[in-house]
């Protein structure tokens, strides 16, 4: 577009980048939208950078999210009319056009660098090869790096040898944890990768007195309240688990009282689950709640999932000074003590580490992480790093 600065190759080594691509073809409007959207912000308030953002329609929220930031007189968007699909490393064979069109917008723009907003590492590859067959540098900004068959997805036998070509082709990656440094590396990313933690707003997520969170949302104060917050989907979110693990302890059946705050497609198979484990009448589905409600009223939150990232709702609860049993994988266990994880999908580790925490209370280290976080992983902090991050010079 005219109104883009032309930013010459030459004096790139200077760091005075004038423009940044911004590509994001998913439908999907989901966690990792979000902190790409705060990291946006953090480009418009730490830097003078123009920011072009490629976006694909189909994405309503995203393209509402980003229409409420203008007029702002750095940022230009631009929407696609295609997205990208669950097999697109296979796709990318039969869409030459696509690619080539999308190198030509891209080389019309006069950026020097690109950032890749990707989901997962299929997420907007077509924009980081665009960026290879226009000669621009590309980051991927990518907070689930894992194998198709670690996600438990259909066919991950097939996806898999397609998709892992795919983590050699960005020039370099933003991810959110050092245990997602380390699946990129095992995935075969070679380029340099750094960490940026996700942030959470700390004003928002605030310890309140318990007893009256509880009322409010009419749980029974006498009882230790263990919830979930999220997606009700037992293939990743594993709701589940948290159910065996207590149905088959009658020390927690007798002193618990189980919360679900969200929705989702496996919500009926939750109530049943609920009902066949004589744990209906013990449980409260929320449906959609404001999550700062939510956490001050838990006891204890669980993360039983198959993978995550670096999970907002573990760090929104953990600055709301609740505890949080998560599986032992992901961002769980770069943040959380060892004590408060369990072999991924095991009811009964899950089960001795609630009935352990239940008895003993971790005050110490919830002060402590409660302080962490409020204090490094709010969102303040992680507009400047990321901004930090994407816009630092890289080598030659």
């Amino acid at each position: 577009m005219s109104f883009l600065a032309c930013f010459p190759r030459e004096t790139y080594s200077d760091h005075l980048m004038e423009s940044l691509l911004v590509y994001d073809d998913s439908p999907v409007f989901g966690g990792h939208e979000v902190m790409s959207l705060h990291g946006l912000d953090g480009l418009l308030e730490h830097s003078e950078v123009f920011l072009h953002v490629f976006y694909s329609q189909a994405n309503e929220r995203l393209h509402q999210e980003l229409t409420t930031r203008l007029p702002h007189p750095r940022l230009a968007l631009e929407s696609l009319a295609f997205h990208s699909s669950k097999i697109q490393s296979l796709l990318h064979h039969f869409q030459r056009k696509r690619l080539a069109e999308l190198a030509t917008r891209f080389r019309s723009c006069g950026a020097p660098r690109l950032l890749a907003i990707q989901g997962n590492i299929e997420h907007s590859s077509l924009g980081i090869l665009a960026a290879k067959q226009a000669g621009i540098e590309s980051l991927s900004y990518l907070p689930v790096p894992h194998s198709h068959r670690d996600m438990g997805a259909k066919g991950a036998f097939l996806r898999d040898p397609l998709t892992r070509p795919l983590f050699r082709k960005p020039d370099r990656f933003l991810t959110i944890s050092a245990e997602m440094k380390r699946l990129l590396r095992l995935q075969g990313a070679t380029a340099p990768i750094d960490i940026v933690f996700n942030g959470i707003d700390a004003e928002r997520f605030q310890a309140t007195a318990r007893p009256a969170a509880k009322e409010k949302l009419h749980l029974p104060s006498e009882r230790f309240v263990i919830g979930m917050v999220g997606r009700i989907e037992f293939s990743q979110k594993r709701q589940h688990l948290l159910v065996e693990a207590i149905s088959e302890s009658p020390s927690l059946r007798a002193s618990s009282h189980l919360a679900f705050a969200g929705t989702g497609p496996d919500e009926p198979a939750l109530r049943s689950l609920l009902q066949e484990r004589g744990l209906a009448d013990q449980s409260t589905l929320l449906g959609w709640r404001d999550p700062s409600e939510v956490y001050p009223a838990l006891d204890q939150l669980v993360l039983p999932s198959r993978y995550e990232g670096v999970p907002l709702v573990m760090l929104e609860a953990l600055a709301c000074g609740v505890p949080v049993i998560a599986s032992d994988r992901d961002g769980m266990r770069d943040l959380l003590p060892a004590a408060w994880r369990f072999p991924s999908g095991s009811a009964s580790a899950l089960r001795q580490v609630l009935t352990e925490l239940s008895q003993h209370p971790p005050e110490a280290d919830c002060l402590r992480l409660q302080t962490l976080v409020r204090e490094k992983m709010n969102l303040q902090a992680f507009r400047q790093q990321f901004a930090e991050s994407v816009l630092q010079p890289w080598e030659a």
